[in-house]
């Protein structure tokens, strides 16, 4: 449904029509309102994987490479000056550059590696009834184990006042479809409907202990808990679906339940950027500004050589700062920061997957499943601003609403 604003209200002048505007102030407030009531004894529950941890985890990684590059970068420099009566002078400028330098922090700003955030401050907007599972129950933690979140999520579902939709994201749909094999008395009385969002139910390849590198960045998001990651190999799912595969066919006959997932191929590499981003600081253009101010702070006192080094020190890093700030918003933006893990499973495992988990992974046997617009594992639950997003607020919050209402849908037609 498209709702215009006010600055799409205009007359045949072209000029805002007053008219107009009431009536799609009215028409908004109507929405809003038959919205709200339409939800009217239900409740949205959000439950998320460790998508924050695992971003944190690469973002940290990221932003450390870069502080040392650019550490590296500022020691290899070194100050030559020619002077008068064929004498020369060389200043080794780049170690006190480098302890002098401040350390650059990644800009991540409020919301951001939080899955469900936008969506959430939309439904604050709307008025739509909602808890997230992760900032209302204290037992519920991301980096434990499938069984311990089950638990967690059992009780909060047995004690749950209105008719629940679920919508968990990654790992959190391993979690919820223990909780609910494991309460079939709940099914269809509390929990109405589920959608599942880039579950990993048979596993994801990156769990496996073969790529060292990613295992242990998914060993280190999920605070070291070697449980978590077992929870996630291959092996282990595809146990785990066998030994439960007619209760999960009850599961789904039962509730409404719509599976969905995306898939994008990585078009940039990460590899190297930090090595390459400390070289485009440290240009030739940026040596040359530099010689220039250790020059000119030498010819002010020529006998003072550590007044030199500390005047020419604070302004070559104030040059670098300026440069720094100039070029990371646009180079940030490029990063897309499952590249390593996109290219492993696309060519090495030759899987169609969004950065962490395989297309196939995300089936489950009974129920709806989906394919959304091109984006990697962090589209549909958060941005992850300054690095690349594929989806828009608007589109992420959009699409989240819609598959709510397709599974709500669902089960009024199956009450039918």
């Amino acid at each position: 449904m498209l709702v215009l604003g006010l600055a799409g209200c205009k007359d045949r002048s072209g000029q805002p029509d007053a008219g107009r505007r009431v009536e799609a102030v009215e028409k908004t407030v109507r929405t809003a309102r038959e919205l709200r009531k339409s939800f009217r004894g239900q409740e949205v529950w959000f439950i998320g994987g460790f998508m924050s941890q695992l971003y944190d985890a690469l973002s940290a990684q990221l932003e450390n490479e870069i502080n040392d590059a650019l550490e590296r970068a500022a020691r290899s420099l070194n100050v030559h000056l020619d002077l008068p009566g064929d004498r020369s002078l060389d200043i080794p400028i780049g170690d006190a550059i480098a302890d002098a330098l401040p350390r650059l922090d990644l800009p991540i700003g409020e919301g951001r590696f939080m899955s469900f955030y936008t969506q959430m401050r939309d439904f604050d907007d709307k008025s739509i009834p909602y808890r997230n599972v992760s900032l209302v129950s204290t037992a519920f933690n991301t980096s434990q184990s499938v069984e311990h979140n089950a638990a967690a999520i059992g009780d909060l579902l047995r004690n749950a006042d209105k008719k629940i939709i679920l919508v968990t994201h990654s790992k959190g749909g391993l979690d919820t479809l223990h909780a609910l094999l494991g309460a079939p008395e709940l099914w269809g009385d509390t929990v109405i409907g589920w959608v599942a969002l880039q579950a990993p139910f048979y596993g994801s390849p990156l769990a496996d202990s073969t790529p060292s590198l990613v295992h242990g960045l998914l060993l280190r998001a999920l605070g070291g808990n070697g449980q978590a990651v077992e929870d996630l190999e291959v092996e282990t799912r595809a146990l785990y679906m066998q030994a439960h595969k007619d209760e999960i066919r009850r599961l789904t006959g039962r509730i409404p339940v719509i599976t969905a997932y995306t898939t994008y191929e990585s078009s940039t590499t990460v590899a190297g950027f930090a090595s390459t981003f400390a070289s485009g600081i440290f240009s030739a253009e940026l040596i040359t500004e530099i010689t220039e101010v250790v020059s000119a702070n030498y010819a002010k006192t020529p006998r003072d050589l550590p007044r030199v080094l500390g005047a020419s020190t604070a302004e070559s890093v104030e040059l670098i700062r300026q440069r720094v700030a100039e070029a990371s918003s646009a180079a940030f933006g490029t990063i897309e920061l499952m590249t390593l893990t996109n290219v492993y499973l696309r060519d090495i495992e030759g899987a169609p997957n969004d950065g962490l988990v395989p297309k196939q992974s995300t089936v489950l046997p009974g129920a709806t499943h989906r394919e959304l617009t091109t984006g990697d594992h962090a589209s549909p639950v958060m941005d992850i601003d300054p690095f690349k997003n594929f989806w828009t607020v608007e589109q992420r919050n959009e699409v989240t609403l819609a598959l709510i209402d397709e599974v709500r849908r669902q089960a009024r037609e199956a009450r039918k």
